[in-house]
C-alpha cells in the first residue's frame, strides 16, 4: 500500500493563475509512480468561485439587512391597509374631507397641474389680477408661503418631492369641533406612504439620527404613537404609522383610534357607516377618482362655536335673500355628506338631514309636498327660451309660497300692496292669497333673460309730423330683465275677475297711460291671434308695464309683452330646433345628471346674462357715486360762489324773482358739472370692478341645481359647467 503521504507532493505549487488539478497516482504518460501532476486550468475557474463567494456575502449581508432594516425601521414586504382610509376614521367625526389620487392634481407639489390652462383663462386671470386677490395674498403671504414650502422641499434628499414620500395617493383630514373656534379644532391627517415615507415614519424612533434634537425638536413616546414637540409648534403633533397610512394630527384620540380600528377591520369607522355609503359611495363617481368627499357636522359647529347668526337673514332688505331665507331651512341642517369634482367644471351631490326642531311649519308644509320628476321638469322648460339666463321651477302648496314672498317684501312695499288691494275690493293681503290658492296649482315657474326685443309694434306715424314715433309704455329706460311667471290655473274665473278689477281701479293704483288721465289698460295683439292685457305704469322700471296672458291652463305675466309671445311660440313649436331650454343638450345633460326627483329646480347661464348685469352693476355705481354727495352741503357753496361773482354779492333775499330764477339756474348747471366730475373721477375704479364681474360671469357657461326636500332630509345636486380653456 502507497503511504497517504506520497499521494501529494508538496514540492512545487502552481503559479499564480493556475489551479490545482486532481492528482493521477502511478500514471502510465507519468515516470514513477504516485508522484502529483501540476496541470494549468482556465481562469474562469477562479471567477467562477469568486462570484460564488460574493453572491454568498451578498446574500449574507441581505439578510441581515432585511432582519436589521425590520427591527430598526419596517418590513420592505409589509402589506398595505387594503381598505379605504376612511376605514382609519371614526364614523362620529365632525368633520370629514378626502381626494384619491392626489398626484394627478400636483405638477410638482405645490404647483397645481391645472395651472397651464389656466393661464389662458380669463376669469382666472381678472381674479389673480384683482385688487381683492392683491390684498387677499398680501395679507396671507402667498407668495412668501409658497416660497418657504419650495424651499423646504429642495432641501430633500434624492431629488425627491413630497409626493414621492406621501405616495400622492389617499389623503384624508378628519377634524372634532373643540375649543373656542375652529383654529383650535383637533384634527388629524391621513396618507398613504411610499417607501421613503414609511422610512421616514419609522425613523422617528431614532431622533439624533435624523438630527431632530438639533433643530429642537423633540420625539416622546414609546410604541405606535409618536409625540412631536417644537417651541415652532403651537400644538404637539402625533404620529403613527398604520401599515402604508400615515396619521399625523393633534388629536391624540384620533391617532390612537386609527390603530385599533385597524386592528378590528374597521368596526365603527366612518367607511362601514351607513351615512357614508349612502351618500357618498353610492354617487357616480369619476374614473379618474379626482373629487372630494365630504361629510361635516353643521349642528356641531354651530354649538360649538356660537354661529348662531345665518348664512341667510329674513329680515334681510333685500327680497331674493330674504325668500331664500324663509324656503331654506339653512339653519336647521343637522349634516352633510357627499361628493364635490372640480374636474370638469363644478359637480355637487349632496345629502343631509334636518333639526326637525328647527323647521317652520311653513317649510313642513312644503317640504311634505310631492316633487315633480325630470319627464315633468322637461316639459316645462319647453317654455324657456334656450338662453334664458334664470329658469326656475317650484312645486308646493301654493298660498303658503305667496305668504313667503308677501312676508319677504320690505315694510313699505308690504303697505302699498295692502292699499292697492283695498283699492280694487280685496280688503287683505290674506283675502288674495285665498283668490289665488283657490285659482291655481300648486307650481310656478319663473323665467328671466335679457330684454333684447325691439319696440317696432309700438312705433306708430304721427299724423302731424308723418313720423314714425314710441307710443308705447313710458319708463325709466333703466336696464332690466325680461322675467316672466308661469303658473297653472285650476279656476279661470277667479282670475279674469281679479285682472278686472285691478283694470277698473286702473288709475287710484297708479296705472296709467302716457299722458295723466289716460286709462294704462290695454289689449295688444300677438302672434297667433292672441291678445295681451297689457297694465301701463311708469312704477314698472325699465319696461313700464305688466302684461298676462291666460294660455290653455297657464297663467303668463311678464313685463314684457314680446316675452309672453316668445313662451307660446316656444310651447306650440314641434321642431327639435326650436330655440327654447327643453332642446339645449347643456341642460339637458346637466338634468340627467341630477337627482331623479325636486322640489325645487334652478338653471342659471350666467354668460347670457353678463352685458345686462354689467350694465346694472354700471348703473348702481353710479347712483351709489351720485348718494355719497352732500348736496345741501355742496348747493349752499355754490350758490354763495354764484352771488359773489354774477350778482355782485347781494343775498338770495335781495334779488328779484328773474333773479332767482338766473340763479338756481346757475347753481343747477354747475351741480351738475360737479356730479359729473365726482363721477368722472370715480368711475374708472367702479368700472374695474364691473368688467371683472362680467369677465366672471362669461366663464361660467351654465348651472344647474336640483334640491330634493322632506322635514327629514335632503338632496341637492349642483352641475355648473366652468370651461377651463374658453373655445
Amino acid at each position: 500500500m502507497v503511504p497517504i503521504q506520497r499521494l501529494f507532493r508538496h514540492e512545487s505549487r502552481p503559479e499564480i493563475g493556475e489551479a490545482w488539478t486532481s492528482p493521477v497516482v502511478d500514471s502510465p504518460s507519468v515516470p514513477g509512480p504516485g508522484y502529483l501532476l501540476w496541470q494549468t486550468a482556465p481562469n474562469m475557474t477562479l471567477k467562477k468561485r469568486l462570484l460564488k463567494l460574493g453572491c454568498i456575502t451578498l446574500l449574507l449581508l441581505s439578510f441581515v439587512g432585511y432582519f436589521a432594516f425590520s427591527t430598526l425601521l419596517f418590513s420592505p414586504f409589509e402589506g398595505r391597509f387594503n381598505a379605504d382610509v376612511a376605514g382609519l376614521i371614526p364614523r362620529d367625526v365632525d368633520l370629514y374631507v378626502a381626494r384619491a389620487e392626489l398626484r394627478t392634481a400636483f405638477d410638482g407639489f405645490p404647483d397645481l397641474a391645472v395651472m397651464e390652462e389656466l393661464e389662458d383663462n380669463e376669469g382666472y386671470q381678472a381674479l389673480v389680477t384683482s385688487p381683492e386677490w392683491a390684498e387677499f395674498a398680501r395679507e396671507q403671504r402667498v407668495e412668501a408661503l409658497l416660497a418657504d414650502v419650495r424651499g423646504q422641499l429642495g432641501q430633500l434628499p434624492a431629488g425627491l418631492d413630497l409626493l414621492d414620500i406621501i405616495g400622492g395617493e389617499d389623503v384624508a383630514v378628519a377634524a372634532n369641533f373643540t375649543g373656542r373656534s375652529f383654529d383650535d379644532a383637533e384634527w388629524a391627517a391621513y396618507a398613504r406612504l411610499s417607501l421613503w415615507g414609511r422610512g421616514a415614519v419609522s425613523g422617528l424612533e431614532y431622533p439624533g439620527l435624523l438630527g431632530l434634537e438639533d433643530q429642537g425638536i423633540t420625539v416622546e413616546g414609546d410604541g405606535g404613537v409618536k409625540t412631536i414637540k417644537s417651541a415652532q409648534l403651537p400644538r404637539p403633533i402625533h404620529v403613527a404609522r398604520v401599515r402604508d397610512v400615515a396619521v399625523i394630527g393633534t388629536s391624540r384620540e384620533l391617532v390612537e383610534r386609527a390603530i385599533l380600528l385597524e386592528a378590528t377591520g374597521s368596526k365603527d369607522s366612518l367607511l362601514l357607516a351607513a351615512p357614508y355609503n349612502d351618500s357618498i359611495l353610492s354617487v357616480e363617481r369619476d374614473e379618474k377618482q379626482r373629487d372630494f368627499e365630504l361629510q361635516i357636522d353643521l349642528r356641531e359647529l354651530r354649538e360649538s362655536y356660537g354661529l348662531t347668526e345665518g348664512l341667510l337673514k329674513k329680515d334681510d332688505e333685500r327680497f331674493t335673500p330674504a325668500f331664500l331665507a324663509r324656503l331654506l331651512p339653512l339653519d336647521a341642517i343637522r349634516r352633510v355628506l357627499g361628493v364635490v369634482d372640480f374636474e370638469d367644471g363644478v359637480d355637487v351631490d349632496l345629502s343631509g338631514d334636518f333639526s326637525s326642531e328647527l323647521m317652520t311649519a311653513a317649510q313642513e308644509r312644503i317640504y311634505r309636498f310631492k316633487g315633480f320628476d325630470q319627464d315633468e321638469v322637461l316639459e316645462v322648460a319647453r317654455f324657456a327660451p334656450d338662453d334664458s339666463t334664470l329658469f326656475f321651477y317650484v312645486r308646493g302648496p301654493i298660498a303658503t309660497m305667496l305668504q313667503m314672498v308677501v312676508d319677504s317684501l320690505e315694510p313699505a312695499a308690504r303697505r302699498n300692496l295692502e292699499q292697492s288691494l283695498k283699492q280694487i275690493g280685496v280688503n287683505s293681503i290674506g283675502d288674495l292669497i285665498g283668490i289665488l290658492d283657490s285659482a291655481l296649482v300648486d307650481r310656478v315657474a319663473f323665467i328671466a333673460r335679457p330684454n333684447d326685443w325691439g319696440y317696432e309694434s309700438d312705433m306708430e306715424v304721427d299724423p302731424t309730423s308723418g313720423e314714425r314715433v314710441y307710443t308705447g309704455p313710458p319708463n325709466d329706460g333703466a336696464p332690466v330683465f325680461a322675467w316672466a311667471a308661469v303658473a297653472w290655473v285650476a279656476d279661470a274665473e277667479k282670475v279674469v275677475d281679479l285682472r278686472e278689477r285691478i283694470a277698473v281701479a286702473g288709475p287710484r293704483i297708479g296705472i296709467q297711460g302716457r299722458n295723466p288721465g289716460q286709462s294704462g289698460y290695454f289689449k295688444k295683439s300677438i302672434g297667433g291671434g292672441l291678445f295681451v292685457r297689457e297694465f301701463w305704469s311708469q312704477l314698472i322700471p325699465g319696461t313700464g308695464h305688466i302684461a298676462s296672458l291666460i294660455y290653455g291652463d297657464n297663467l303668463l305675466i311678464s313685463n314684457r309683452y314680446a316675452l309672453i309671445d316668445a313662451l307660446v311660440k316656444n310651447l306650440n313649436g314641434q321642431s327639435a330646433t326650436v330655440p327654447r331650454l327643453s332642446n339645449s343638450r347643456d341642460f339637458q345633460l346637466a338634468l340627467m345628471d341630477s337627482v331623479p326627483s325636486a322640489n325645487v329646480l334652478a338653471w342659471v347661464n350666467p354668460a347670457s346674462g353678463s352685458a345686462l348685469i354689467r350694465d346694472q352693476v354700471r348703473l348702481d355705481a353710479k347712483n351709489r357715486i351720485t348718494r355719497s354727495i352732500d348736496y345741501a352741503t355742496k348747493r349752499r357753496e355754490v350758490e354763495r360762489d354764484v352771488l359773489s361773482k354774477a350778482f355782485g354779492g347781494r343775498p338770495r333775499t335781495q334779488l328779484t324773482a328773474d333773479d332767482i330764477r338766473r340763479l338756481d339756474g346757475l347753481v343747477d348747471q354747475q351741480l351738475m358739472s360737479f356730479t359729473d366730475q365726482v363721477i368722472a373721477s370715480n368711475m374708472p375704479r367702479e368700472l374695474e370692478e364691473v368688467q371683472r364681474l362680467k369677465t366672471y360671469l362669461d366663464s361660467v357657461r351654465s348651472v344647474l341645481t336640483m334640491l330634493r326636500l322632506s322635514p327629514k332630509e335632503f338632496e341637492f345636486t349642483l352641475r355648473a359647467d366652468v370651461p377651463i380653456v374658453v373655445e
